[in-house]
């Protein structure tokens, strides 16, 4: 289960983040070709306890973009991604996929503040996170 180990890394990122502090919600942007309510359902299994135990996901939904040396450079649907892997719908070379989920903000405990207006738990900007790593 891909989304699994996407989001155990997401997990993490967010556990680093927090440092022990209580988080109430977690804003992520998730390639449109990856099933939403499995990465919610993984979420929910991994967080049941600890810092992020009740913390609410919340998906912004991306295409998922690919640059192909062959020249292909766009969005890819469903039928070119299979797991972390995007397959070039015109030359067939395969890639891993760029950015599969990136965290954008960790928010603390009970603030209504929204993502866009909000320091990050770690004190940076909620727009200025990269992506997380792709596992292998």
């Amino acid at each position: 289960m891909h989304e699994l180990s996407l989001v155990a890394e997401l997990v993490a990122e967010c556990e680093r983040r927090a440092g022990g502090r209580p988080v109430s919600a977690v804003l992520v942007r998730c390639p449109a070709v990856i099933d939403a309510l499995e990465v919610e359902e993984c979420f929910a299994h991994l967080t049941a306890e600890g810092s992020l135990a009740g913390a609410r996901l919340e998906i912004e939904s991306v295409p998922q973009l690919l640059s192909c040396p062959c020249g292909f450079g766009g969005e890819v649907g469903p039928d070119d991604c299979a797991g972390h892997l995007v397959i070039c719908p015109s030359c067939a070379r395969v890639h891993e996929a760029p950015g599969a989920l990136e965290l954008v903000a960790v928010r603390g405990g009970g603030e209504a503040t929204p993502f866009s207006d909000q320091e990050d738990l770690d004190g940076t900007n909620s727009l200025d996170h990269g992506e997380l790593p792709v596992p292998e």
